[in-house]
């Protein structure tokens, strides 16, 4: 079982539609995946369900109790959340911080790919704890390159803690207009500071993807020529090229 968390503790960067993406992508080769929503505003599980039963919901596991995994596709399951996880996200004792980890231990799948939160609290801290790889979106703001630093900061920690060795599968440009002013500097620095790690892929902004996404479908299946579908496609063959 490979497990990916796509993370970044800046919002607005496109993880949601990067984790929906990627997993389709991954059901659709054949593999079984489970899509983990551990953001209390339940972006991800809004793109297969506007109301989540109880018994596939991620604040049981801080309640003690194993979710039950809802299948949502062929080949994919959903563990989802809503706002009712928040009231979990202060308590910080040490058990709360493995639930996540403990629980997949319990399950049978070939993908996990795990949505975070934008902040480096406690949800987050147990999908990095239990990842195998991080996939890190960044948008063009002039905050996006010192939130990274920040970001692979805490990945070390969690890598010191632990002593699991989680590998970063790298940087992507996510929802980029390339005649931004920022994007050739911003890309350029990346570039600079970390070329192993970046994605030759860029995911251009698009409305037609917010629009798939809020139907509940991947670029890939209303547009398939579309250019971001295309940039989906290269991405997803990068993963699975470092995945190799």
């Amino acid at each position: 079982m490979v497990k990916i968390s796509v993370s970044n503790q800046k919002g607005g960067v496109g993880k949601t539609t990067i984790a929906f993406h990627i997993g389709n992508m991954f059901a659709s080769d054949g593999s079984r995946v489970l899509l983990v929503d551990i953001d209390p505003q339940g972006n991800l599980t809004s793109c297969f369900t506007d109301t989540l039963s109880d018994e596939n919901n991620i604040k049981l596991l801080f309640e003690g109790i194993n979710p039950e995994p809802l299948k949502v596709n062929q080949n994919m399951f959903l563990v989802g959340s809503d706002i009712t996880l928040s009231k979990y996200e202060a308590d910080a004792k040490l058990a709360n911080f493995f639930r996540l980890a403990n629980f997949l231990k319990t399950q049978e799948f070939d993908i996990v790919i795990i949505d975070t939160p934008p902040s480096l609290g406690l949800f987050t801290s147990n999908a990095m704890i239990t990842s195998d790889y991080v996939i890190i979106p960044l948008d063009l703001s002039r905050f996006a390159l010192s939130g990274l630093a920040d970001l692979m900061n805490s990945i070390e920690k969690v890598k010191d803690a632990t002593g699991r060795d989680i590998k970063i599968l790298g940087i992507v440009l996510s929802m980029v207009n390339e005649r931004s002013l920022y994007y050739r500097e911003i890309y350029q620095t990346l570039e600079k500071n970390y070329k192993d790690l970046l994605f030759n892929t860029v995911i251009p902004e698009s409305v037609k993807l917010r629009e798939a996404l809020g139907s509940g479908r991947t670029i890939m299946n209303v547009l398939p020529e579309h250019k971001v579908s295309v940039a989906y496609r290269r991405l997803y063959g990068e993963i699975r090229e470092r995945l190799r």
